[in-house]
């Protein structure tokens, strides 16, 4: 994998369910870039069968150009196994396996984060995934369900993975995104874990990729999650004022392409965008966006949105004062 110039260590995507799809990927990839590779929102089984909407996100096709991880999330081995089968026919032979997802609806089914309270669980959904060849697999996890401490009986089990690395977001799954960090387990753990370990969490700005790596040298990546939904071109000091405009054009071009239920759900979706993207946008601009019925509705409203972004980095970028060429929209 390539290390991030500015960081000299990787610099992962992290996967956001409802945001970064194929479109947001390959659209922060042509105009922005700076990532090293993009872990894909978690794929599942339903009713029997791997979810096709979630097969089509990962299709080679879709993803050209950048370095793809698919990711899975199942608590029996069966399912998983669908999920690895179907990947491996698409060419992958790199998949992440989620223990982290936070959302009650997954944990208390004893997935995502939930899976953590049950280390007989994971050691039968490690056990059947190791024996699979030509695969390699990395974790994303949290450091338990509802103990800080439940890391200590799943890092054992990860001998029998040896996984390439695993992400560790140092919350409970409990917490969800609300609440501290506990920096402490996350260095035990780090000390403990004879696997690569990449720091996720809180990770909103440049200058915060900077005083992880610094603080934690040992690191392997850093995955950033909402903090490069929130402003996409974080990598990117010198972006153009039009830079946004782009990104968010070409959204709404793939969006029109690839969802097939109507301008309603156009709209909809791209709507749900904003609710991470550009948190800085003015309340009277967002609320516009939000009150949008029709795609030209919307497209005003984005557009006047859009436009407040650019005269901030115009009068940024004309500032000699100031000590950085870019606003701060994380």
């Amino acid at each position: 994998m390539n290390m991030n110039d500015n960081f000299k260590i990787p610099v992962l995507a992290a996967p956001l369910q409802g945001v970064t799809d194929n479109v947001w990927r390959m659209a922060q990839h042509e105009v922005f870039g700076g990532v090293d590779a993009y872990y894909a929102p978690f794929m599942r089984v339903e009713h029997g069968e791997v979810r096709r909407k979630d097969l089509r996100d990962v299709n080679p096709e879709r993803n050209a150009g950048i370095t793809l991880i698919p990711q899975i999330l199942a608590c029996q081995p069966d399912h998983a196994m669908m999920m690895v089968d179907a990947l491996k026919l698409m060419g992958y032979s790199r998949i992440d396996i989620n223990l982290g997802c936070p959302f009650p609806p997954i944990a208390l089914h004893r997935k995502g984060s939930g899976m953590l309270a049950y280390p007989d669980l994971v050691e039968g959904l490690f056990k059947a995934l190791a024996a699979v060849d030509e695969v390699e697999y990395s974790v994303k996890m949290r450091i338990g369900w509802d103990r800080n401490d439940q890391w200590r009986d799943i890092l054992p089990l990860m001998e029998m993975l040896k996984p390439v690395n695993i992400a560790v977001h140092p919350r409970i799954g409990k917490q969800q995104y609300k609440g501290d960090l506990d920096i402490e387990q996350f260095e035990a753990l780090l000390a403990a874990s004879s696997c690569p370990v990449v720091y996720n969490g809180n990770l909103r700005t440049v200058e915060d990729i900077e005083a992880t790596i610094q603080r934690y040298p040992k690191i392997a990546a850093v995955m950033v999650g909402s903090g490069l939904a929130a402003n996409p071109g974080m990598f990117v000091p010198d972006a153009a004022p039009g830079d946004y405009r782009r990104f968010h054009d070409l959204l709404v071009d793939g969006y029109t392409e690839q969802l097939n239920g109507g301008e309603a759900q156009l709209v909809r979706h791209l709507q749900d965008i904003w609710q991470t993207f550009l948190p800085g946008t003015g309340r009277k601009l967002f609320k516009a966006i939000r009150k949008s019925r029709t795609l030209e509705q919307y497209e005003t409203a984005a557009a006047a949105a859009l436009a407040d972004v650019e005269n901030a980095l115009k009068n940024a970028f004309s500032d000699e004062s100031a000590d950085s060429g870019d606003p701060d929209f994380s």
